[in-house]
């Protein structure tokens, strides 16, 4: 009959690991921006050198003395919802673009044509866009 192993009485205890808390996932806020056919911040060539910028996660955050800014990736070209150029009002709301696309797995290597849900940002220039979209005998009768 084999004896049973004993250990080494010497050797410490292994502590136990406690268990990892669940991480809370905090919800996202309404980012708020707006639309444009062509991109209002880095469009022009006259513009794009008075421009401030600033690394963020590695985005490139563009913004004029005004604060409005737009986000450019790693690929270049600015940020595209749904086929037209975001610009924001502020860089705290670039930021939380970006933080939104990081929460989503998205990189700054991807392409920046991105398909955002509508119910993530608030379009501040909504009206604008309709109006601009509607053929010009709807706008006669209105």
């Amino acid at each position: 009959m084999q004896q049973s192993k004993r250990g080494n009485p010497q050797r410490f205890k292994r502590k136990q690991r406690p268990s990892p808390k669940p991480v809370e996932v905090q919800p996202v806020e309404l980012v708020r921006l707006t639309l444009h056919e062509v991109d209002p911040v880095t469009g022009d060539e006259d513009t794009v050198y008075s421009l401030f910028y600033e690394f963020y996660r590695g985005y490139t955050i563009y913004s004029t003395e005004q604060g409005r800014c737009v986000l450019h990736g790693k690929r270049g070209g600015c940020l595209r919802i749904q086929g037209k150029y975001a610009c924001f009002p502020d860089i705290e709301e670039a930021k939380k673009m970006i933080k939104s696309f990081q929460a989503n797995g998205r990189t700054a290597w991807g392409s920046m044509e991105r398909d955002v849900p509508e119910d993530a940002y608030l379009c501040l220039n909504r009206d604008r866009q309709r109006d601009e979209n509607r053929p010009l005998s709807s706008l006669a009768r209105a």
